[in-house]
């Protein structure tokens, strides 16, 4: 089964380089035999680009930054598109993941039957910064234990 692993996040605006760490950190953990399994990425879009990084792909397991209202910083929220909040990936200048799935299945692109989302909470979202606060950094390591538990789940079944 063909999986991707994405990192999502600008690694120079602080909190949202989440995403980049957390998967740098997943990647330092995985065995070569679980490598040579999965594509790893880390990538600064969202929408149309992020649909067609998933093309070909019969499973997606992606980590990002989030910020909804009453969340608390360094929150890990394990999220499918159903539950993925609407306000969630959108932007005035793209679509939002949901839309561009929905575009492309219906373009007849071959997109995963399979996408788990591991998101975040930040609060410094528009702070140019290489540093992470401390509560998004500490949820590194469970956001990599959660990830690495789904992907035991899907490449032994």
């Amino acid at each position: 089964m063909l999986t991707i692993i994405l990192g999502l996040g600008n690694p120079s605006l602080g909190d949202d380089a989440i995403g980049w760490r957390v998967v740098d950190a997943l990647e330092a953990r995985l065995a070569e035999e679980v490598k040579s399994q999965v594509v790893i990425e880390r990538l600064s879009v969202g929408g149309i680009s992020l649909m067609e990084h998933l093309a070909g792909f019969e499973r997606a397991l992606l980590v990002d930054s989030i910020d909804i209202p009453g969340g608390k910083p360094g929150d890990l929220l394990r999220l499918t598109l159903d539950t993925l909040p609407g306000t969630h990936a959108n932007s005035i200048h793209d679509v939002s993941l949901k839309d561009a799935l929905a575009l492309g299945q219906r373009l007849g692109i071959e997109l995963p039957d399979e996408l788990i989302i591991y998101a975040v909470q930040i609060e410094r979202k528009l702070e140019f910064s290489e540093e992470l606060s401390a509560e998004v950094a500490n949820s590194i390591d469970p956001a990599v234990e959660a990830m690495l538990a789904e992907l035991q789940k899907w490449l032994i079944a």
